[in-house]
Parts: C-alpha cells; sequence; structure tokens
C-alpha cells in the first residue's frame, strides 16, 4: 500500500469511469506482521496464513458493512460508513485472528473526508489511517481521536490513551489510543517502536524505522503476468499524476542482489542473474539513478540495515528480494522500499514456472519505473532475447562469471556460447561473446587479431538479430579503436551504443579522451561519476586511479589506488599501479613492496611484472632487465611486443624499441593506442622510424 506522501495518498482500485463522491468515512487497515519474512522462510506457512486472514477479514469486513478497496500481499484497505462499526470490525478480527494458529494482525483506523471515484481514493485521512497502522503491534487495534470520539460512549468498546504522535505529513500531532477490549493487546506508550512518537529519540540514536520496514506494501495487484518486466509499468501505469504541491519523485535506486534460497550454492548465479537482469532493464531509464552493480552487490549476506545501505549508496529507494529455485518452478519475492523511513512502496511474490521467469523479471522493473514516476520505453521491436529457458539458463552463469575475474573469463565465454548454441538468435549473448573475446585479448588469453576478428562477427552477428543491441554496438567501437585505429567509426558505434540504452557515463569515451583527444580533464571527470555510481565498485576507482596515472597526476592516481585497497586490502591491481607510481615518485623500496605483493596474489603473473622490470630501470638495474629481454627473445611463448618495446624505449635503446613498435602495430596489440600522448614514447617520439609508424596510425589532429 502506497501509503507514501510523494503520492499524495491516492490509491488505485479499479480502472473504470471517473465519478467522483465526497464522504465522512471510517478508513482501517491493516497488515500481518514479519509477513514477509515468513514467506521468505517458509513460503507454504505464509500462503496459509494469508488465506486464514482472508476469510476471516472477508466474512467479519461483511458482517458490519465495510467496503474492501485493496488486497496488498498481506494487508488490506477497506472503509466504513461507521466508525462504531469499524471498530467493532476490528475487535471482533482481532479475536479471530489470535485462534491457533495464531495471525499478527496489526490494525489502524481514523476518520476523515475522503474522495471516493472508481479509480481512487484521496484524502489526508487515508495517509493518517496508513500512519496509525504502521504504530500498531500485532494482536491490537490503534484508533485515532476521531475515532475515539465516536465511540468513547460504547460500552461495549474498551479504550486506552497512548499518547500524542507527530505523523509525518501531518501538520498536528494526533492522540492515538488502543481498544482495550479483553483478549486485545494495548503496549505500553513508552514500548511502540514508531518514529513518529512525540519525544522517542529513536532517530537520534540511530535506530532504524521497525515498524514502517514491514508496513504498507503495493496496492496495484497483478492482474496477469506478461514478462517479468513489463507488469511493473503496469502497475503504475494508472496512477494519478501528482499535484503541483506534491514532493519530487524519488529518483535514485539500488537494486541488491536478491537471496538465493534454493539451498543450493550452485543456483547463486540465478538469484545474482536475476538481480543483474532487472538492473539492467531500468539503468538506462532517463532521469533515474541506479547505482552500480558492485556497490548494491556488495551488500551480498550481509545483515545491514536499509538506511545505511542508503546513506552507502546515495540513494532513496532500494529493491530487495529472494529467489527460490525448485524443479520446474521459481518463486521470486521484491520489495520496493524507501531508505528513508523503511517504507514498502511496492512488494510482490511471484510463483511461476520457469517459462515465464521473463515476465516476472519485466514485471518487476516496470513496477519500479511506474512507482517512480518515470518513463521505461520498453518494446518487442527488434527482440533480442530468447525463450529458451535453458540458453537463458546459461545467459545468466555467464553473467554471473562475467562480473569475476580472470580465471573467471573462460567459464563466461563458455556458458555465451552454449546459450547460442541453443538459440542461435539470442542477440545478447552474441554482444556477451563480443565482449568476451575483447577481454580475452586483454588478458592475453588469445592473439589480439584474433579476438578481435572473433568479437567483430559475434557483435555483427547481435546487430543482424537486433539492430539495437547496445552492447554490440560497444563491442565494436572497442574493435574499432584498439584494433582497426578508425577514430570515427569508434566513436560513432559508441554514440550509438548509447542512443540504443548503453548506460552512461562508460569506461569507452575515457580511453578514447585519454588517447585520441588528450582530454584528460574529461577522462577523469567521467571516471569520478562512474565511481560516485557505483562506489563500493573496486574497479570504478582503479580506473580513475588509471586515468590519473595517464594523466601524469601521480597523487591524485595514489588517491584512487588507495582506496580500492581500501575496499579490498587483496586487490592485486591496486598494489601493482600503487607500486608503478612509488617508482615514479623515486620510493623505490615502497614500489617493489607493492609490485611483489601484486605478484604475490596473482601467483607471480600479470602485468606487475612489467612494472617491476620498470622500477629496476628507475633504480639503475639495467643489466637485470635486459638480462629479461634477452630470455622473452629467446622464448618460444608468445610476449605482447608492447612489453619490450616500452622497456627498451626507458632504456634509451632505439633501435629495439622501434623493432617491438613495429610487431605492436603487426600483431594489433591493444597499447599501439597509445602512441599519440603516452609520456613512455618521449625519449624515441623524434626518430624517423616513431614518426612513420604514427602516421600509419592515422589520430585525427
Amino acid at each position: 500500500m502506497p501509503a507514501n506522501p510523494l503520492l499524495r495518498c491516492c490509491f488505485i482500485y479499479s480502472k473504470k469511469s471517473m465519478s467522483q463522491t465526497r464522504k465522512l468515512v471510517a478508513i482501517m487497515f491493516t497488515d500481518i506482521e514479519g509477513y514477509t519474512a515468513l514467506m521468505q522462510e517458509n513460503e507454504q506457512k505464509a500462503v496459509q496464513i494469508r488465506n486464514k486472514h482472508r476469510q476471516i477479514f472477508n466474512s467479519i469486513t461483511d458482517k458490519y458493512r465495510g467496503k474492501v478497496l485493496q488486497y496488498y500481499g498481506d494487508g488490506t484497505l477497506s472503509i466504513f460508513d461507521s466508525a462504531i462499526e469499524a471498530v467493532k470490525c476490528a475487535i471482533e478480527m482481532q479475536l479471530g485472528f489470535q485462534e491457533n494458529p495464531a495471525i499478527p494482525v496489526r490494525i489502524g483506523i481514523h476518520t476523515g473526508d475522503i474522495i471516493v471515484s472508481d479509480e481512487e481514493i484521496i484524502g489526508d485521512g487515508v495517509n493518517i489511517a496508513a500512519r496509525i497502522e504502521a504504530l500498531a503491534v500485532s494482536g491490537s487495534v490503534f484508533i485515532s481521536e476521531k475515532v475515539y470520539d465516536e465511540v468513547k460512549n460504547q460500552e461495549s468498546i474498551k479504550t486506552s490513551l497512548l499518547k500524542a504522535f507527530k505523523l509525518k505529513n501531518v501538520l498536528n500531532p494526533v492522540k492515538v489510543f488502543a481498544i482495550a477490549n479483553e483478549g486485545l493487546i494495548v503496549p505500553k506508550p513508552d514500548d511502540i517502536g514508531g518514529i513518529e512518537n512525540i519525544g522517542k529519540s529513536d532517530i537520534a540514536k540511530g535506530q532504524p524505522h521497525q515498524k514502517m520496514a514491514g508496513r504498507t506494501k503495493a496496492i496495484f495487484g497483478i492482474i496477469g503476468i506478461v514478462t517479468l518486466a513489463a507488469l511493473i509499468v503496469f502497475y503504475l501505469k494508472y496512477l494519478p499524476s501528482m499535484t503541483a504541491s506534491a514532493e519530487a519523485p524519488l529518483q535514485s535506486i539500488a537494486i541488491l542482489a536478491f537471496e538465493n534460497m534454493s539451498g543450493d550454492p550452485d543456483q547463486e548465479y540465478f538469484s545474482d542473474g536475476i538481480s543483474e537482469e532487472i538492473l539492467n532493464s531500468i539503468v538506462n531509464v532517463k532521469g533515474l539513478k541506479v547505482a552500480g552493480r558492485t556497490s548494491s552487490f556488495s551488500f551480498k549476506d550481509k545483515n545491514v540495515d536499509i538506511r545505511s545501505i542508503g546513506e552507502e549508496l546515495n540513494v532513496e529507494l532500494v529493491l530487495e528480494g529472494s529467489v527460490r529455485k525448485f524443479g520446474n518452478n521459481v518463486v521470486i519475492t521484491a520489495q520496493l522500499i524507501k531508505v528513508e523511513d523503511g517504507f514498502h512502496l511496492w512488494s510482490e511474490t511471484y510463483e511461476r514456472d520457469l517459462e515465464d521467469i521473463f515476465s516476472v523479471q519485466k514485471d518487476i522493473a516496470a513496477r519500479i519505473v511506474e512507482k517512480l514516476k518515470l518513463q521505461l520505453q520498453m518494446s518487442d521491436e527488434g527482440f533480442g532475447g530468447t525463450l529458451n529457458l535453458e540458453a537463458y539458463d546459461l545467459f545468466l552463469k555467464g553473467i554471473y562469471f562475467h562480473s569475476k575475474d580472470f580465471l573467471s573469463a573462460e567459464k563466461a565465454m563458455d556458458a555465451f556460447q552454449r546459450a547460442v548454441e541453443l538459440d542461435a538468435n539470442y542477440a545478447e549473448a552474441h554482444a556477451l561473446i563480443a565482449e568476451m573475446y575483447i577481454v580475452y585479448a586483454g588478458y592475453g588469453l588469445m592473439p589480439p587479431v584474433e579476438a578481435y576478428t572473433r568479437a567483430r562477427a559475434a557483435a555483427q552477428k547481435a546487430i543482424s538479430i537486433n539492430e539495437r543491441e547496445p552492447r554490440a554496438h560497444k563491442a565494436l567501437a572497442y574493435v574499432y579503436f584498439t584494433s582497426d585505429w578508425n577514430w570515427e567509426a569508434a566513436l560513432a558505434y559508441y554514440n550509438q551504443a548509447v542512443d540504443y540504452g548503453l548506460p552512461v557515463p562508460d569506461q569507452f569515451i575515457t580511453y578514447y579522451d585519454i588517447f585520441v583527444n588528450k582530454d584528460y580533464d574529461h577522462a577523469i571527470k567521467t571516471s569520478e561519476e562512474m565511481a560516485a555510481i557505483d562506489p563500493l565498485n573496486i574497479e570504478s576507482h582503479w580506473h580513475l586511479g588509471l586515468m590519473n596515472f595517464f594523466s601524469g597526476r601521480f597523487d591524485d592516481a595514489m588517491k584512487a589506488f588507495n582506496t580500492t585497497l581500501e575496499l579490498d586490502p587483496n586487490y592485486s591491481e591496486g598494489h601493482h599501479w600503487k607500486g608503478a607510481i612509488l617508482g615514479y615518485q623515486g620510493k623505490y623500496d615502497e614500489a617493489i613492496e607493492s609490485l611483489q605483493k601484486a605478484l604475490e596474489l596473482t601467483q607471480g603473473q600479470g602485468p606487475a611484472n612489467l612494472d617491476l622490470l620498470i622500477v629496476k630501470i628507475q633504480m639503475g638495474n639495467k643489466e637485470e632487465v635486459l638480462l629479461t629481454l634477452n630470455e622473452w627473445e629467446k622464448s618460444t611463448e608468445p610476449i605482447n611486443p608492447m612489453d619490450p618495446a616500452m622497456l627498451y624505449a626507458l632504456l634509451d635503446m632505439p633501435d629495439k624499441a622501434i623493432y617491438w613498435l613495429e610487431e605492436s602495430y603487426r600483431q594489433r596489440a591493444i597499447m599501439t593506442v597509445s602512441l599519440k600522448f603516452y609520456w613512455i614514447w618521449d625519449s624515441i617520439r623524434d626518430d624517423p622510424r616513431f614518426i612513420e609508424i604514427y602516421d600509419r596510425m592515422n589520430f585525427p589532429d
């Protein structure tokens, strides 16, 4: 139930004519305390409890001539023409709910003047009733002073004054009473945990607002699932527009990793994949800030308060949930929570055959976007997904490994390739294959020329299926940038990727700024934006450090690399680049210590080997470096030709440096793009042979 003041307390319960009626009514809210946690622990028991709740609620509401406006998950919204009948109804309900097996229900009642139409119920009374129910405890009935005035002379209704509460978005304090009939719970005033309790110091003490955290969930029941990202759109599609006096819509969100409730750790990829697919569905919505995947997923398996997560990620909303996969079925729960007070804007549980998993994803994404009063442009035109469940399962596995590390690259590639074997028209999987080939080239798992040739083919295949596949266009941008050196085409494909939905900012444009435009300020600013979006993502800070390093801003680069090590002291690339900077600063002992730490973490593998040799050159140990270079040249093992080219340039041996630069050009080595501005080439920049290679690169003026 979105008793959210941002929505002006407007509740949809139908979609028919627009006739309106103003009337004074008693408004009742109920919900089951702890239902979401119970659903995650024992779904069958939770469903049984909700069914019993509905049976008791419906029969007693009818008895007292109440009108049910909405069921929302485990809660209800109803109205009565008489406050006395509403309270008598609530008393009888609570006694029924306490029969074994007991149902922990909270009830809040207020009277107010409302406008009722075929589509909505509007009025401040709705908000007050919701806030009062939010204060209640299980087994209790809380009423406002207005309701008390109506029932105080009824001998059959006993009451007990609690205290005045300052309710959110309500100007004056509201006195709240508990119904004290036999069998009902009447808590001590100081035991009420609401943050709206005047005189309470919960907020000052930093205590989480537990009462609101389990509160009112989304109203609009699911009419039918078409696709997992599409029904969320339907949910808020019919919400009335906010009036001019309403607050601005919430526009920042973090998608947390959904909890794997399957009891099988091997299914972790599935719950992570569902979360990531939902994130990808909403990340390109204009006006919506979405926290980066790595930062959001960093809270996985940690018992962290929602408010703390919001502060850490600087977001106003959090989506959390769980996935339970069993046999050919899946149960997905999702809750959209307002960080400020833990208020549940929307909650839903989906139990579907796995064939419906696509529907559930689209539904959740669409509902979130609509809840934020934003528009998600979703179309079946150029559809590049799959309806093959096994192929989709493999795609999720690929995504899971794609986001990890060097050792997982081959697992990701295998999963994506098996997915397209099952569905040759799976455009997204082809695009990810293209990305993985580019990763292969970067990791040295495949010669660059071969990797880029395969990446180009996979990206073009994806585009032939879905012309608007953004990741395929981005992959082609990298191919044209790092292999073809077609600078205009690279930028054009990147801009197309953005037009087709690639989230921005993106790392590609920072590399273009560093190596082609020499716009260091823009590259760093863009990298800072990425780090702000994903503040707990080690790679974001690593990338920011890298951009500062290539710009020659070593102090700022060091700060960024230190941040990566604060996030993870065992992050090898943090130690690697910190060591590289220390070497350029002349702090050789510290540099070697950092580089050796990096190599210890990677078992002697990786790019830190090159920078260790660079530090030895800076220290004057040139003979040791020459011995290593001699071993490389005699070896039959393939090497990255840019490594000896850089070392020979630093050793002031231009003939050798130029020879290996020619090899770099021939093999399309990635760092050949650095010839225009990277200071490491300054010692040979005026050599005619260097200039001739440079001219062949056709860098723009």
